[in-house]
C-alpha cells in the first residue's frame, strides 16, 4: 500500500519530481471548435505534393547530365513552390495549435525554420513535425471527446 504525502509540500514536491509544474483547470477545445480540418488537409495534402517535388528534383539533380535546364528550373520551382504552400499551411496550423495552448511552440518558429532550412535537404522537416503533431493533437481531442 503507497503511504500518503503528510503534508502538502510532500505532495507538490512528489507533483514536481513526477513532472507535474502546475495543476491545469483550463478546458480543452474540441477539434471542431479549433476549426482546423481545412488546415490540416491542406499542409497534408502540401507535404505530399512537397515529398513528391522534392523527390523529381532529387531525380534531375542525380541524372543532371542528360536532361535540359528547363526541366531542372521547372523541377526546382515546383519544389520552391510546395515548400512555400506547405510551409504556410504549417503555419497556420502552428498559430491555432499555439493560440488554444495546445502547443509549447510559436508559428513564427515554424516561419524561421522554413528560412533558415534548405527545402531541398531538411527544409521539409519543421512542417513535418507540425503536421504529424496536428494529427497526435486532433486524435487526443476526439479521443476525450468521447
Amino acid at each position: 500500500m503507497e503511504q500518503q504525502p503528510a503534508s502538502l509540500e510532500q505532495a507538490l514536491a512528489a507533483a514536481r519530481a513526477s513532472g507535474v509544474n502546475r495543476p491545469s483547470f483550463k478546458r480543452l477545445p474540441t477539434w471542431t471548435e479549433l476549426g482546423l480540418d481545412g488546415h490540416l488537409q491542406r499542409l497534408g495534402w502540401g507535404v505530399l505534393v512537397y515529398l513528391l517535388a522534392l523527390t523529381a528534383f532529387w531525380v534531375v539533380v542525380f541524372e543532371g547530365l542528360y536532361s535540359s535546364p528547363r526541366i531542372w528550373l521547372a523541377s526546382l520551382a515546383a519544389l520552391i513552390f510546395s515548400y512555400a504552400f506547405m510551409s504556410l499551411s504549417a503555419f497556420f496550423v502552428q498559430s491555432k495549435l499555439k493560440k488554444a495552448e495546445l502547443s509549447e511552440s510559436g508559428a513564427w518558429q515554424v516561419l524561421v525554420g522554413a528560412v533558415i532550412l534548405n527545402p531541398a535537404i531538411i527544409g521539409g522537416y519543421v512542417s513535418l513535425s507540425v503536421f504529424f503533431r496536428a494529427r497526435g493533437i486532433k486524435k487526443r481531442l476526439v479521443a476525450n471527446k468521447s
